[in-house]
């Protein structure tokens, strides 16, 4: 097997491997790098291979650092099947409308702001996401299937979110059978909701993440207590809690984690408002798949008319409803996207509690340098917000350890329970000093060097 690295190599976003076993060209996800989508030069549109050379398309799992360019791979003409798990195919085509949607605005704010630059093509539009969607098959967790001649696929529940799987690939090569495994994202260990990542035993060839891989995370139920807390301080100020949550996974853990709160801890529930769009559009898929959670987590939720929903649960879905929890008094809860703060409806909340020292900004999600959500966590005394600055006197909580994915510990013990003897291992899809801090880890458990691929860098397995 060859193996070439086109992407998350040494930084988190990008994922794009490429598989050739025999003849055969296999490729695993096909992410959005973490740069302008509409930049004509930008990385987004370089693809180091052709995709009309592809037999197959593997997805680990529907973020878009991993899903993020397969509309443009079909628009360069890839036309082959692209695999996913039944929750992940539901969800891309919700993603990815989505990101065509706002490439499309993108585009026609360029072309306000510069009038007399001809502004760039988006990198796909919505006719390519539905040539997309087209081409997708799906496959359970535990079902073999031969996707190439001699290639079988079997996706493995990797607990990151709804649909997540580590990718297990099984051929023979020169008489032996050999078995690859890429972990896509694994998930933390006991988080009540989703499953503990699967245990993938007599691997190979391993291609590991390493988000967390110089991190320890605080355990869940020391999450719950802090939350409770939080909670608290709420009720007896008749305050307002404010929680920036991606639109796909966070979202979703946060309100059943209150709703465990409240179910289970003897807190009194307050209203819980979602404000946004797109995570109301991906709870409803999160309904539909109710098989993917725990056992706990269905007996907790089917006390209630809806999973993720309760009578003290609020899906926004107008600009009217938004602007109406902004008049609001508390105690009250308010979710809403984008996790980093950089746009969407929370912003228009944020500004409304952020000068109140009453009130609490809940951040449960990483924070990029130069973000707002960044500035919030590291607790600068101002912030400028919609134009407009403001002093920084609410509370600030930072809980990351809500985070969809393993740490330090979560990765360590699942190398563990392989068996060991792995042949060959990769790391990927982490920061320099993650995967640095992470290679000692895996290293007992394989028996030639650990490897951290450059980009575009390939090696012979």
């Amino acid at each position: 097997m060859r193996i070439t690295f086109h992407g998350a190599t040494r930084q988190v976003t990008g994922s794009a491997h490429l598989l050739e076993i025999g003849p055969h060209r296999i490729l695993l996800d096909c992410g959005l790098f973490d740069s302008n989508r509409i930049d004509p030069a930008g990385q987004n549109r370089d693809l180091p291979f052709d995709p009309r050379a592809l037999d197959a398309v593997v997805v680990s799992h529907a973020h878009n650092d991993h899903i993020g360019r397969l509309p443009y791979l079909v628009r360069k003409g890839y036309s082959g099947l692209i695999y996913v798990t039944p929750a992940t195919g539901d969800i891309c085509g919700i993603m990815l409308r989505d990101s065509a949607r706002i490439q499309r605005e993108d585009v026609r704010l360029a072309h306000v702001r510069h009038p007399n630059i001809e502004a760039p093509e988006p990198l796909f539009d919505v006719m390519d996401v539905e040539w997309m969607i087209e081409r997708l098959e799906r496959v359970r967790y535990e079902d073999s299937r031969e996707i190439v001649p001699g290639v079988f696929l079997t996706y493995r529940d990797a607990g990151h979110i709804l649909g997540s799987a580590i990718v297990q690939l099984d051929y023979e090569e020169d008489g032996r059978r050999r078995r690859f495994v890429f972990t896509g994202d694994l998930g933390r260990r006991e988080t009540s909701l989703l499953p503990d990542p699967t245990i993938v035993k007599d691997v190979d060839i391993l291609v590991s993440e390493s988000t967390y891989g110089n991190t320890e995370l605080d355990p869940y139920e020391r999450l719950t207590k802090q939350l409770h807390a939080i909670v608290a301080r709420a009720i007896r100020l008749q305050s307002k809690i404010v929680i920036p949550a991606f639109s796909l996974g966070r979202t979703q853990r946060m309100v059943y984690c209150l709703q465990e709160l409240f179910a289970t801890h003897k807190l009194r529930p307050i209203p819980i408002f979602v404000d946004s769009p797109l995570a109301n559009r991906l709870t409803e898929v999160h309904r539909e798949h109710p098989a993917a959670y725990t056992p706990h987590a269905r007996a907790l939720m089917d006390q209630d008319p809806i999973y993720f929903g309760a009578r003290y649960v609020e899906y926004c879905q107008s600009f009217e409803d938004s602007r109406r929890l902004n008049h609001l008094r508390g105690p009250l809860i308010i979710i809403s996207s984008s996790g980093m703060c950089e746009a969407g409806r929370i912003r228009h909340h944020l500004r409304h509690v952020v000068s109140d020292p009453d009130n609490a900004i809940v951040i449960v999600s990483y924070q990029a340098e130069n973000t707002l959500g960044r500035k919030l966590t590291d607790g600068v005394e101002r912030v400028e917000i919609l134009d407009h600055w403001y002093d920084l006197n609410a509370a600030v909580y930072v809980l990351d350890g809500f985070s969809g994915h393993a740490d330090r510990n979560d990765l360590a013990w699942w190398y563990e329970q392989t068996g060991g003897d792995i042949e060959h291992g990769f790391l990927v899809h982490g920061e320099p000093e993650a995967m640095e801090a992470l290679a000692p880890v895996l290293q007992p458990h394989v028996r030639n060097p650990v490897q951290i691929p450059e980009l575009h860098e390939s090696f012979e397995v």
